[in-house]
Formats: C-alpha cells, structure tokens, sequence
C-alpha cells in the first residue's frame, strides 16, 4: 500500500545553464510527462529550482505506480535525483504528523530485522521566514522519532545511517522523503539538436547513442546491411537494439540501408586494400542525405580511435572528409572495456555479442590500408563509375524499420 502522494524531481547541470535555464526545464517537464504517462496522469508544478508532480486527484501513489514510474524516471535525462514524498502544510505540526504517519513503514521492518538502527534527519528551509531553521527542524524530527521508538531500538547517526528523514521546507508547500533516488543526469532529451546514428550490431554503437541522448539530443539510427551477402536478421538484430535504446528518448526511427550495390562497385573497381574506407566514406554520405531530408544536425558513429583499421586517426580524418555534416565520436577516447561497461549498464551488451555478419567485412581485404589519403580515397572513387547515380539509387532504396 502506497503512502507517498507527491515526487519531486532534482536536476544539477541545468542550473547553470544561466537564461536559457528554463527552456531546459520545460523540456525536462515534457519528457518527464512523457515518463510519467504510461503509468498515470500527473499534474507538474515548479518552484525554484524544483520540479514536483502529482496524481491529478491528488492521491498517494500505490506500490505498481511507485514502481513503475521509478523505473521510468531513472530513464529521464536532466534528472539529478528524485523522492517519493508526503505533503502538506508548511508547518511544524503537519511535518511531524507526516513523520509519525510514515515512519512505521520504514522503521519498523528494518528493526525486525536488525533489532536496532541507525537514523538522521536532514532539513532543507527555501522559505527563510519559516520560524525554524534546518538544524532545528532536523532536531524536532529526530525528538519525535524518539518518542516513537526506544533506545534498544534506534540511534542518532549522521554520518552512516540506516534511514535518513528528508524535509523540504518551502513558502506554500512541506514534503517528507525516506529515499533519493539517482536519475541518469545530463541534459534533457531534445535541448539540443537531433541526431543520426550509424547503428550497427556490435557493442560500440548503442553505447554512442546512449551518452549523445545524455547530452540532450534525440538521436535516429542508421544501418546498413548486404544482403545477400549478410542476412536480413542482422538488421532485425538491430531493431532490438533501437528499442533498447528508445527507452531513454521518445522512440527514433531506425532507417535500413542495402549497401551491397555500391560495395560491389568498390570491389570491381577499386584497390582491394582501401575497400573498407571507400565503404564508410560511402555510409557517411548516404547519412548525410537523410540528415538533409529529416533535418538531422550530425552523425553519430561507435568509432574510438585506433579499435580497428578503419579507426586510425589518419582513416578517420579521411572518412570525415567525405561529407559536410559533423561526425560525433562520444567513443573515442574509450578503451573496450569501459564500452563493455557502459553496454551491460544501458542493457545492449547481450544483444550485440549475438554473433551475426556485418556489412563492412562483405569483400573486407587482407591486408586494409591503415593510413590512407586523401587524395588517394578520392581517386579511388573517381575510378568508380556513375558513383553519384549508384548514392541516389541506393538512398531512395532505404526502409524504416520497426523498432
């Protein structure tokens, strides 16, 4: 049975962000709507510095309600931490009458299981006209607590406590917490530009998205496949890694791009050993076409420096190269093992160790070029005919997805 009738919300980065400080927080306020909406109806105030919603009727949350958006919310990004609370009255005796009505619950089962334990109480006052400050409020809740409980029971601790009391104190309103809860931080979804992702199977690039969605863009995917020269579940394989992903972000698209043709005139026509470089200059153009047509500010890539042949510094500056759109490489300076990390953490990482073939080892050469030009690349292409008629072809081509 739920006690709690309020959840107020926390974000840290914002509040820095100056003037443009509530355009971040009215999009923290529509994705936390958004959060809320599969679970209940909520109404969503703000008060310096604070976001609170409610049920519309105002009543407590029950057990599934408390879970389910506490699973939601941990998802949201722009929120530093949120409590389930309890609120009245910003007055001394309906703060205590809403610690003595609450306590039970998380009291009295952890002294059944450990006979005695530990609290504090910590005390926030907005409202500097309240008649009593933090430390006092704190001493009056921890004098009540002691009237409810013995000492064989509990202790004072303020530095390694059992349970911690939350107050906030503000001009029209008083909330009680027992717990706060880590939100994912960053920025809101959708504070800045959206986003086109290069989405491939592997365990790099879901974790990509997930830290561009951090920083406030909402990212659509891209992968390419080759059939049939790579199955057709390599790209079902990546839808449920977008729908993975989409729980961090009102869902994006996922686009299917066939590259097979294009491939193949990389192999009839060009030096074996730059195919793998000449196939993501081609990607990144294709990419740069549909940011043109869905209006998307950058790509996105899986790429740290020096993972593989295609990831050299001298590769990459000669991949950048071959479209005006800006390449975002949130990987780069990453070994594989904090990306495994990340993976396991966001959910993708069993997914993506699902063996399947990828499209850039279709015709993949012995022996890759690890430093390659420039103006090498460009000559290659040029070696490539109807080049620009195979991109369009090949782009008009291109599915969404289901994800």
């Amino acid at each position: 049975m739920g006690i709690f009738n309020t959840v107020i919300c926390r974000y840290n980065e914002i509040a820095t962000k100056g003037n443009n400080r509530s355009m971040f927080e009215n999009r923290l306020v529509e994705n936390i709507k958004i959060a809320c909406s599969s679970v209940c109806s909520v109404k969503i105030s703000r008060i310096r510095g604070r976001i609170f919603f409610y049920k519309d009727d105002k009543s407590v949350f029950s057990d599934a309600e408390t879970e389910g958006l506490t699973e939601n919310l941990k998802r949201c990004f722009g929120l530093d931490s949120f409590s389930f609370c309890l609120e009245d009255e910003p007055n001394m005796e309906k703060i205590k009458e809403m610690v003595r009505n609450s306590a039970p619950y998380y009291f009295d089962p952890l002294i059944r299981e450990k006979g005695k334990i530990r609290f504090r109480s910590r005390a926030r006052r907005s409202d500097k006209s309240f008649p009593l400050q933090s430390k006092e409020i704190e001493i009056e809740i921890a004098s009540l607590i002691d009237t409810l409980y013995t000492q064989e029971q509990i202790a004072v601790d303020l530095t390694e406590p059992d349970i911690s009391i939350g107050i906030e104190v503000r001009e029209t309103t008083a909330l009680v917490y027992y717990a706060t809860i880590r939100g994912p931080g960053g920025l809101p979804v959708g504070s800045n530009p959206p986003l086109l992702a290069l989405l491939s199977g592997g365990i790099d690039s879901p974790v990509a998205c997930h830290m561009m969605m951090k920083r406030g863009s909402h990212v659509d995917f891209l992968t390419f496949h080759s059939f049939p020269y790579t199955p057709m579940e390599s790209v079902e394989k990546v839808a449920r890694l977008a729908k993975v992903i989409n729980q961090w972000q009102k869902p994006g698209r996922l686009f299917s791009c066939n590259i097979s043709e294009i491939q193949k005139l990389i192999r009839d026509n060009c030096t074996p050993k730059f195919r793998t470089v000449l196939y993501r200059r081609m990607m990144m153009r294709i990419a740069g076409m549909i940011c043109d047509k869905y209006n998307l500010a950058a790509l996105v890539t899986g790429e740290a420096a020096g993972q593989v042949a295609s990831q050299t510094i001298e590769n990459m500056s000669v991949i950048d190269r071959s479209t005006e759109k800006l390449i975002l490489r949130p990987l780069c300076g990453m070994d594989k093992n904090e990306t495994i990390q990340r993976a396991v953490e966001i959910g993708t990482f069993d997914i993506s160790i699902e063996p399947m073939a990828d499209s850039c080892t279709v015709f993949a050469p012995d022996s890759p070029v690890l430093h390659a030009k420039l103006h090498t690349a460009e000559w290659e292409e040029s070696r490539i005919p109807d080049l620009d008629a195979a991109l369009q072809a090949t782009f008009e081509k291109i599915e969404i997805v289901p994800c």
